[in-house]
């Protein structure tokens, strides 16, 4: 069985589509842990290649997605943990053009993400989707060669 999930991981603008789902007598229809993980890395990877504006929202998401700490990444970007909570914060101001270059080359580095180097691709499209869709049918044969 297989279900969409509109505002996913608290981006109101990602839908997934054709997510795998368990029924489940407590909660009805529910992803697996496994999936949730796989959804994560790809919406993470579709923010990046997509070249979405990096605000504070999309900061947190990704560096949650890592598991890494605030103050983590803070030390990666010669910032304190203070300066990436503010941004975090502000979820939906965009960063300063310097920084989100910074943090989306960074950000694809660390998720295994290809881009473009150039100063255009780093640089995300002029604003927000309204709504943007990720397929999870178009990642499987992915998901599967990494098994």
């Amino acid at each position: 069985m297989r279900k969409s999930f509109k505002g996913v991981l608290n981006l109101g603008y990602v839908v997934v589509s054709n997510v795998p789902v368990e029924k489940n007598g407590r909660f009805g229809e529910i992803m697996s842990a496994e999936v949730s993980g796989r959804v994560e890395r790809m919406v993470a990877k579709t923010i990046l290649e997509r070249r979405v504006p990096i605000r504070g929202a999309e900061v947190q998401f990704l560096r949650d997605v890592l598991g890494m700490s605030q103050r983590q990444l803070g030390e990666l970007l010669g910032y304190s943990g203070v300066a990436i909570l503010k941004w975090e914060r502000a979820k939906t101001k965009r960063l300063d053009r310097v920084n989100e270059i910074v943090v989306r080359a960074l950000m694809a580095d660390r998720h295994g993400v290809k881009i473009d180097a150039s100063w255009e691709s780093l640089l995300g499209i002029s604003e927000v989707p309204n709504k943007f869709v990720v397929d999870y049918k178009d990642y499987e044969r992915e998901f599967k060669e990494a098994a």
